[in-house]
């Protein structure tokens, strides 16, 4: 039994070792994928209706993310990266109605450069854990919401339909720099890398008032390119 355990131990450290990058090297690997993204400790938006303060609850929202990371292999279990990234986050708000008008196609978008710094942890050949920091920069963010207004008779039918889309940019009122918490996972098979990505804000997404953070979940494909 014990010899069977041993061999066990050999063995799995051969293919650690194989399917890792040697202790020194570089690799650059640049990646897209989709994001999903809400918002954390916080209504995200405040809106009045019919003369009373509604709270609007955040929803997630699909985006796009890109970029490419440098990575430094320190040894045969843990690597080192970092890099630069376009993260998509936000949150999509839900539609409503009131008398008079119906609003929908309704969310919060902000675009960030990020720069991810990670460790990563080798736990099984070509599968990695990684977690770090991940300062932010912001690009933009703007508010997206179409609005269809129409009267109503005393018999409640609806008629004169009046559609309008309203784009407001929010990036004066938000913070321009931030700092999230990264933590993830990874598989490389063949030098194309699948990877998974956590991101949760430290700080407010606005300047004042809301307590609203980021939180933004990301897939993405890569493909590394051994230096």
């Amino acid at each position: 039994m014990k010899r069977i355990a041993v061999l066990i131990v050999l063995v799995t450290s051969t293919l650690v070792s194989m399917a890792q990058n040697k202790l020194g090297t570089w690799s650059v690997i640049p990646h897209v994928g989709v994001s999903i993204s809400s918002l954390l400790g916080g209504s995200g938006i405040y809106e009045v209706r019919d003369n009373m303060t509604v709270e609007v609850k955040p929803h997630a929202l699909l985006g796009f993310v890109g970029g490419a990371d440098v990575m430094y292999q320190a040894s045969d279990a843990v690597g080192l990266s970092a890099g630069l990234s376009f993260v998509q986050a936000g949150c999509k708000l839900e539609d409503y109605t009131d008398e008079h008008t119906i609003g929908y196609d309704r969310y919060l978008r902000i675009n960030y450069v990020t720069m991810p710094i990670l460790i990563h942890s080798y736990l099984l050949p070509g599968f990695s854990v990684k977690a770090g920091i991940e300062p932010t920069l912001l690009v933009s963010a703007k508010s997206n919401e179409i609005q269809q207004s129409f009267e109503v008779d005393k018999e409640g039918k609806k008629s004169n339909f009046h559609e309008d889309e309203f784009t407001i940019d929010m990036k004066n009122g938000m913070r321009k720099f931030g700092l999230s918490i990264p933590v993830g996972v990874s598989y490389e098979y063949e030098n194309v890398v699948l990877g998974a990505l956590y991101h949760v804000g430290v700080f407010n997404i606005y300047k004042y008032g809301d307590s609203s953070r980021n939180s933004v979940f990301e897939v993405s494909v890569g493909y590394k390119l051994n230096l």
